[in-house]
């Protein structure tokens, strides 16, 4: 019989979940390509924060891992 898969909750304090939300908007004007936008949601605490391009998402997530990793969450 296998063990009980663990809840996040219940997983060491290093390990993050997210949940990442990719989607095409609309171009403005003819001709031009759809602009690519993305989100990120934190499952247990229900934050959710958008982005514009892959760009900002990257800024993001190394401030919050550099944050991390300074306050030994």
């Amino acid at each position: 019989m296998q063990a009980p898969m663990s809840h996040p909750d219940d997983l060491p304090r290093r390990y993050r979940l997210f949940i990442l939300g990719v989607w095409t908007q609309p171009a403005r004007q003819p001709g031009c390509p759809p602009a690519w936008r993305i989100s990120l949601e934190n499952p247990r605490t229900a934050e959710c924060k958008g982005f514009a391009d892959l760009a900002e998402l990257v800024v993001h997530l190394t401030a919050w891992m550099a944050d991390q990793a300074t306050s030994g969450r």
